[in-house]
């Protein structure tokens, strides 16, 4: 058993490109697998906590605590953790849901479309409240195919609709994310980046492009940039369509928003 200020759990995980432990708490007191905490000796989960409470959304995580305290182990002391408990969601990522069962088929290309439609609904809340999340990604978009919906986690990248951001995965990146990042490093003023480059509803589009694009066609579109339905004949037309105006490069030219990402896709 381990513990860090009296909140327990069983085990952990630790997933490949993610900075912090996951744990889904045990405590009496909780309802099972009602909270989850992520937790790590480096990682400052401040700024997460206070970004929490702009949303209220079934599937965006709602806070329980944050903080820093002693990890143990059996009773004996490991280290230092800090951490953030917030709740718990069930599946795994669509991606990974999707390698272990297989290339969608005709049958399965419906449920796709309708996890995806969901993960719109909360990317919807936060953009209408001026925010973008900025760190989309397969490990942040939480399948759970007996429920049909995908929970969006991980807000600590999360900026105002504008800003300059404040952390990426460059995997996933949308090309205006990667734009700016280049010209800070280049020694461009804020100012001016901002002048030349504005993060919109629209980067978060295209990670989840990104991330559509590799679950119905086991491909990264940023390897070679390959239309899906010529990978999956199983594809529909008018899904292919979709899928490749999220993956625009000029943001201008991108589905804008997901309302319009959720309408085309039940016209699909």
């Amino acid at each position: 058993m381990y513990s860090i200020n009296k909140h327990c759990f069983k085990e952990f995980k630790i997933a490949p490109g993610h900075r912090a432990n996951y744990a889904i708490l045990c405590n009496p007191e909780f309802k099972e697998k009602q909270w989850g905490m992520k937790y790590s000796p480096a990682n400052n989960y401040q700024r997460e906590y206070k970004i929490l409470p702009l949303f209220s959304h079934p599937q965006i995580p709602v806070r329980y605590e944050e903080g820093k305290g002693v990890m143990y182990k059996d009773g004996q002391s490991v280290l230092i953790q800090n951490y953030l408990i917030m709740t718990h969601f069930e599946g795994e990522d669509v991606v990974e849901y999707y390698k272990k069962k297989g290339l969608p088929d005709q049958r399965e290309i419906g449920h796709v479309i309708r996890y995806f439609a969901s993960a719109t609904l909360p990317l919807r809340h936060m953009h209408s409240k001026g925010y973008i999340h900025c760190d989309i990604k397969p490990g942040h978009l939480i399948l759970n195919p007996v429920t049909g919906t995908m929970a969006l986690i991980d807000l600590e990248c999360t900026i105002k609709t504008g800003e300059i951001i404040c952390g990426m995965s460059k995997e996933y990146a949308s090309p205006e994310q990667k734009e700016m990042i280049r010209s800070l490093r280049n020694g461009e003023s804020e100012k001016s980046v901002l002048k030349k480059v504005r993060i919109a509803a629209a980067s978060d589009l295209y990670s989840v492009g990104l991330i559509f694009y590799r679950a119905i066609t086991g491909k990264l579109w940023q390897e070679e940039a390959i239309p899906p339905k010529e990978i999956n004949k199983d594809i529909p037309e008018k899904l292919n369509k979709v899928v490749l105006g999220l993956l625009e490069e000029n943001p201008d030219n991108r589905i804008q928003t997901a309302e319009a990402m959720k309408a085309e896709l039940e016209a699909v």
